[in-house]
């Protein structure tokens, strides 16, 4: 096993700390903006998606009929990308902001 050798120059302490911790956070944020990407991926059963939405299976099952939450039927089950979930949740919320602003 070799030593390698790193040697810095014309850089002082207190600089050299800094560049190491700028790329360190750089890192942790690219390392959090992927993991909440994955965490929005994942699938929900309808129980979940009605609890995140705050509405009951039967208001759910019509918002399903009527595509404004889409799901994806996986043999006999239905789940829901927790993605398009938060997304309907903020078109809805939208909808109703502009229809309250038009009264």
């Amino acid at each position: 096993m070799t030593k390698q050798i790193l040697q810095i120059e014309n850089t002082n302490t207190i600089d050299f700390k800094n560049e190491i911790l700028n790329g360190v956070s750089d890192v942790l944020k690219d390392f959090a903006i992927n993991l909440q990407n994955k965490d929005n991926e994942i699938l929900l059963t309808r129980e979940e998606t009605a609890k995140i939405l705050s509405v009951s299976l039967v208001t759910l099952w019509d918002w399903t009929k009527k595509d404004i939450v889409p799901a994806y039927r996986i043999g006999n089950k239905v789940r829901y990308k927790k993605s398009e979930v938060l997304n309907a949740l903020q078109q809805m919320n939208n909808f109703n902001n502009g229809k309250n602003g038009e009264q």
